[in-house]
């Protein structure tokens, strides 16, 4: 006759058999029919369920045994390739393992690396995502699958959706808007879409071409899609239009393809060196050089 056994971790189940406390042996789970509820340890070689129920491993958890787990695997040999926990699915249809829980003030998964003080743990990782295609040796090829997907089904967060931290402000953090912070203080709010905090004497944004001279390092568009504004691989800035001084609305007199230069908030004292200085005053262009010279240019 075949039977459906499930292995109850503890002493809240009422089952079919109760064996006397102490420790159970593999022969008792042979001989028992239906549900087992064991008081004491259970100890076996081996455990395996294979039948078509959910297999369960429950406790209750209290204020005085808080830290009663449901179920502990403990890998305790120290070289080889065992681990402690192996989940394998060959369900292409459902996920491989889930995972819920209801915290309040801890992560639903926390992982801790425990490190080595002489640093000979260089190749490690708290988290590694590895992934796989069967059959595929290089590129191209290779699976479609995302390797980190943060994602919601009743709303949009409002905690963060991504926070590293690791000296002393949020490194890098996205925000639930999906505003990007760099660098910025723990918990600020990004003043743009991108903010980037530079910290100590380290650039704050640094591109480097390849050669490739035709590439640009950086591009800046408008609404509709047009370039308005590139920084060219040699270095050169390319703009649409360009206007200096500017602190408020830019103005071009109607122009397309030019250069504006606002009036001078404070016009230069000193003579500049090695070069000159250009500059606008009560509309006029003029040119201060290293001798002091202001030359009008181009009158109002």
């Amino acid at each position: 006759m075949t039977s459906t056994r499930r292995l109850f971790l503890g002493a809240f189940t009422a089952g079919a058999v109760t064996v006397a406390a102490g420790t159970a042996t593999a022969s008792e789970a042979e001989a028992a029919e239906g549900d087992v509820t064991y008081p004491g340890e259970v100890a076996a070689r081996n455990f395996r369920t294979d039948g078509g129920t959910t297999s369960s491993f429950r406790t209750v958890s209290t204020a005085e045994t808080w830290k009663l787990h449901a179920m502990t695997v403990h890998q305790d040999g120290v070289a080889g390739n065992g681990v402690a926990l192996n989940v394998v699915s060959d369900n292409p249809e459902d996920s491989a393992m889930y995972l819920s829980g209801t915290e309040k003030a801890r992560g639903t998964l926390k992982i801790l690396h425990r490190g080595y003080q002489d640093a000979s743990d260089g190749g490690a990782a708290a988290v590694s995502v590895y992934l796989e295609t069967e059959g595929v040796t290089g590129t191209p090829g290779g699976t479609a699958a995302q390797g980190i997907l943060v994602t919601h089904t009743t709303g949009p967060t409002k905690g963060n959706l991504v926070t590293l931290r690791n000296n002393g402000v949020d490194d890098f953090v996205v925000k639930g808007s999906g505003a990007v912070g760099i660098g910025v203080a723990i918990g600020a709010t990004p003043r743009g879409r991108v903010e980037i905090a530079q910290r100590d004497s380290a650039i704050g944004l640094l591109m480097q071409a390849n050669a490739d001279s035709t590439s640009r390092l950086a591009e800046f568009r408008d609404r509709a899609g047009v370039a308005k504004l590139r920084v060219l691989n040699s270095g050169a800035l390319a703009a649409h239009n360009a206007m200096f001084g500017v602190t408020g609305a830019e103005s071009y007199g109607g122009g397309d393809g030019v250069i504006g230069i606002r009036n001078a908030t404070t016009a230069p004292t000193s003579d500049p060196t090695n070069g000159g200085v250009l500059f606008a005053q009560n509309g006029a262009l003029k040119w201060r050089g290293p001798s002091g010279t202001e030359t009008v240019i181009a009158p109002a």
